[in-house]
């Protein structure tokens, strides 16, 4: 094996050591490379599940909560609505938080900083016997969610092969849905002290298994630790040397020569701008969508269609539509594109809520069904596009160097819209009516098909590089990947 120097652009200098092996050589070491890359996105998408079971524990234990035998207390209506209220105020706090304390620290430190909150806040639920104890742990697992939502795919974009990215990083949302489903579950079969041990034990078992997954190469790279970020992409593309070359330098090539980025760095350049209007926008319709606002009336909807189910059944059945929707999204995306299942989704869903608003302001006899397909069809539509894909979109569009403050940044805003769509729907149902209420949420799904057929490109297969070469609007020789290998094209496409 032959030794030699590579020198990359800027600061950055990789010590490289190609190697020469036969065809089964190289498919051993790219399987064993993408078996390490799906252990580690399922590893530290435990974060996602655990928000998941926060999300989710509501459910089961408000009926608890508001009766005499609650643990803390009787509670009222009013003061368990705080419940939720004070997640979404911590997960708001915490994303101006987690992205700056990954860029400084590292993706690993980061994970560890936000299993803390996660077990503090359950244990507060397991062991408090106020309403204050259940008020301070929500408001910290709020502030551990954001943290899951922005190291997730924050971590899985950075290790990710090209040709299976999409896959990767539409498990933060799976895990996710499958921590809500967990929670229903769990929830209706245990009592209160054991289904919150339960959620406790979640994030434990993520600080355990998450010490073995190293650093992730960007972060070594921005910190100019070469060797380490050489080391680190070994390992996930499973010693192949040839690949790790080639990322490396293209790594490089996507680092500005600041250690720390700014707000002002956000809008810096054309490309910049773009990606933060395509991530900022696709989390405004993955909010007022009107997936919160449905799932409020899951019990009322089934009711009126004459079900006989109850509302503990028909919420878990529906989280299981939700979670299979995922997991179909998953197996997918990296085969029909992002775009598509974006556009997809939103036409279904703003369909389904037009169709939904109709059948509330009519009330047409025998068709009680029509309700529940209309929010089946809304929920499995989320699940395939709108819930999952913009969180790849978004790492697959931002340049590394402001990869962990952009997050951040678009996080909040998701959150923010989240906690102000829940505020605002009784108020619409108050002066619009509920199908005035659906109505609007429906015209925004449209919306969100218009933005994304202008603005949002696609993504499927090609090189990080050449992804913010496009939104600089610069001709470029795609790498498009197929397989473990990448293929050169002639585009000239701009965005």
């Amino acid at each position: 094996m032959n030794e030699e120097k590579r020198k990359l652009s800027g600061a950055h200098r990789i010590q490289v050591r190609p190697m020469s092996v036969g065809n089964g050589m190289r498919e051993r070491t790219i399987r064993s490379g993408r078996g390490k890359q799906y252990m580690a996105s399922v590893v530290v998408c435990i974060l996602a599940f655990a928000f998941g079971t926060v999300v989710g524990w509501t459910s089961p234990v408000l009926e608890i909560l508001q009766s005499d035998d609650s643990p803390v207390g009787r509670m009222t209506l009013n003061e368990t609505s705080w419940l939720g209220s004070l997640t979404f105020i911590g997960g708001i706090v915490g994303s101006f938080i987690w992205g700056r304390i990954a860029d400084a620290f590292g993706r690993k430190v980061a994970g560890y900083c936000v299993s803390i909150p996660f077990i503090i806040g359950w244990s507060a639920i397991l062991f408090g016997t106020t309403p204050k104890f259940l008020y301070a742990a929500r408001l910290l697992t709020g502030l551990s969610g954001s943290g899951a939502l922005i190291i997730c795919p924050l971590y899985i974009s950075e290790v990710a092969h090209d040709s299976i990215r999409g896959t990767l990083g539409s498990y933060v949302i799976l895990f996710m849905n499958g921590g809500v489903v967990a929670a229903y579950s769990v929830g209706a079969a245990l009592d209160y002290r054991s289904f919150t041990a339960f959620c406790l034990a979640i994030p434990i078992v993520f600080i355990v298994c998450y010490f073995w997954l190293p650093e992730t190469p960007n972060y070594y790279m921005s910190k100019s630790r070469n060797e380490a970020a050489e080391l680190s992409l070994l390992w996930f593309r499973g010693g192949n040397h040839r690949v790790v070359s080639d990322e490396t330098e293209n790594i490089a090539k996507g680092m500005s020569k600041k250690e720390t980025s700014t707000y002002s760095d956000l809008v810096s350049t054309k490309g910049n701008r773009t990606a933060m209007i395509i991530g900022l926008g696709l989390f405004s319709w993955q909010q007022f969508c009107g997936i919160l606002a449905l799932l409020t009336f899951v019990s009322d909807i089934f009711q009126k269609a004459g079900s006989s189910m109850s509302s503990s059944k028909a919420t878990i059945m529906v989280g299981m539509f939700q979670f299979s929707a995922s997991y179909v999204s998953s197996v997918i995306v990296d085969r029909s594109g992002r775009k598509l299942l974006l556009l997809i989704s939103y036409f279904v869903m703003g369909t389904s809520l037009f169709v939904l608003a109709g059948y509330i302001y009519g009330k047409p006899e025998g068709l009680g069904w029509v309700p529940v397909a209309c929010l089946c069809l809304h929920v499995v539509a989320y699940a395939l596009g709108a819930g999952p894909v913009p969180y790849v979109v978004m790492t697959e569009t931002l340049r590394p160097d402001i990869k962990g403050l952009a997050t951040s940044t678009i996080i909040f805003w998701g959150t923010l819209l989240a906690f102000i769509s829940v505020q605002v729907f009784p108020i619409l149902n108050t002066h619009l009516g509920q199908h005035g209420a659906f109505l609007f949420f429906g015209v925004w799904c449209y919306i969100g098909f218009v933005f994304t057929w202008f603005i949002v490109p696609e993504t499927k297969g090609i090189s990080l590089n050449d992804i913010l070469a496009k939104l600089n609007g610069d001709p470029t020789n795609l790498m498009v990947s197929v397989g473990g290998s990448c293929e050169k094209i002639e585009h000239t496409e701009r965005v």
